[in-house]
């Protein structure tokens, strides 16, 4: 690899390595709570989940309560913050924020007189969720050519996109086995949209006349629907609760999608012209196994809760499996493929509350969100972050005439080292590389009522 493209792209490799690095959640499983006081307990309550949010958390403890409400819970707003040390340069750190609203969640019982004492129930809820939108340009007058002598008309820019939602919809049916027993079924429909569109145009004009320029452009675009079952067992062993949690993979039922390719370099060591659309290509997502248990226990004023879940690894499948094309350029055959893949991984949450009053309660909670990203490179492809999160959340609920109001703030942090590396030419071992460090945090306000 000659000083001309090391230093053209060491130019501007923070911002390829911005456009990897602003996907935070997408690989965590815990990094979105449901229901109001759920929340404040981190989502920790497996086995001791007290309102409706019982149909994500644990469909068997429904059967159990003694009085089903409907529950509306919005998580107001979040801020996002990201911050990349030295992600500029050495001294110089880039930081990108976002206010928008938090993905809410709502639930209500069904009644109908043939059930008896079992229970049925509706729930809509936002499993994924991520919105982000970059641009940046640069023109200057550098000396990124090191053969060629002074500096270069240097222009350089980005404009990137991330939107994806993965919202589901279920049907729980809960029934109680004794009074101290609860076996209950969730059965999910979920539908992801997912867009991911990037482009980067580098440019230098060396002194001679002659430019280098390098442009990269690509689309990602799919939706898919799919199916899923949570089963789950409630115990109510007074004043000590359990819960027991199976969620089984996702099955694929239709989906579909397209992908687009454009990469053009000139004027660095090779010239390269590739460009590729596809549309129609069927999308297909799959989703892990997961087990999950809790427990709590009353004791005087304060009730002590835990939580922990495992999830499976997802072996390497494919999104979007395209058709190869012949490169414009070099005449050898190459795929634009979406793939993903997860390790396992288990998360564990603890939560506490305090019974100030009968109608006045605080609640505290700290709870893990480890990344379920693969260790596995993929080289000039759209890569997410793998980033583990650890989310602190506290607020107090608390009745107003016949509804019982809740408010709080959750507090998500964590970082990660980050390292971007990038080929220009096709098997080329002398990647560019560089090592930085990504700080992430996150505030939700939380407003919530129960009727």
């Amino acid at each position: 690899m000659n000083n001309l493209k090391f230093k053209i792209l060491l130019a501007v490799s923070y911002i390829l390595l911005f456009t990897i690095s602003i996907n935070a959640q997408e690989n965590n499983y815990w990094n979105i709570q449901y229901g109001t006081r759920s929340t404040l307990l981190g989502g920790a309550v497996i086995g001791s989940v007290s309102d409706l949010s019982a149909t994500y958390y644990n469909p068997g403890a429904i059967a159990l309560f003694p009085d089903v409400k409907f529950i509306l819970s919005a998580q107001v707003y979040q801020l996002n913050n990201y911050k990349v040390k030295n992600g500029a340069g050495e001294g110089r750190d880039l930081e990108y924020s976002s206010i928008v609203p938090s993905p809410s969640f709502v639930a209500f019982n069904i009644n109908f007189d043939f059930l008896g004492n079992d229970r049925l129930a509706v729930s809509i809820l936002t499993r994924q969720n991520t919105k982000v939108e970059f641009s940046t340009r640069i023109i200057d007058s550098i000396d990124v050519i090191e053969s060629s002598p002074g500096k270069e008309n240097f222009a350089g820019g980005l404009n990137y996109n991330k939107d994806f939602n993965d919202v589901w919809g279920g049907i729980t049916y809960s029934t109680k086995i004794s009074e101290v027993f609860g076996l209950g079924f969730t059965g999910y429909f979920a539908y992801k949209t997912y867009t991911n569109s990037n482009q980067i145009i580098l440019e230098a004009l060396k002194t001679d006349g002659d430019i280098a320029s390098y442009t990269d452009i690509y689309n990602y675009k799919y939706n898919n629907l799919r199916t899923l079952l949570k089963a789950g067992i409630g115990i109510n062993l007074s004043p000590l609760t359990m819960g027991i949690t199976v969620t089984t993979p996702s099955a694929n039922i239709f989906g579909s999608g397209s992908v687009g390719r454009h990469l053009f370099v000139s004027g660095i060591d090779t010239n390269r012209f590739q460009s590729n659309y596809q549309d129609d290509v069927k999308s297909e997502y799959k989703t892990s196994w997961s087990a999950g248990f809790g427990a709590a226990y009353r004791l005087g004023a304060f009730k002590f809760h835990f939580s922990a879940e495992w999830y499976d690894a997802v072996s390497k499948f494919y999104i979007l499996d395209t058709e190869p094309y012949l490169s414009q350029s070099s005449g050898e055959f190459l795929t634009d493929d979406l793939t993903y893949q997860a390790k396992s991984i288990t998360n564990y949450g603890i939560g506490v509350d305090y019974y100030a009053a009968d109608s006045l309660t605080f609640s505290a909670s700290f709870v893990s969100d480890y990344s379920s990203k693969s260790d596995a490179i993929q080289l000039n492809q759209p890569q997410t972050l793998g980033i583990n999160l650890f989310h602190i959340s506290a607020g107090s609920s608390f009745r107003v005439w016949k509804s019982e109001l809740t408010i709080g703030l959750v507090y998500t942090y964590g970082s990660q080292p980050l390292e971007n590396k990038f080929s220009i030419v096709p098997g080329d071992e002398g990647q560019i590389s560089q090592e930085v460090e990504l700080y992430y945090s996150q505030i939700k306000v939380l407003l919530g009522f129960e009727l």
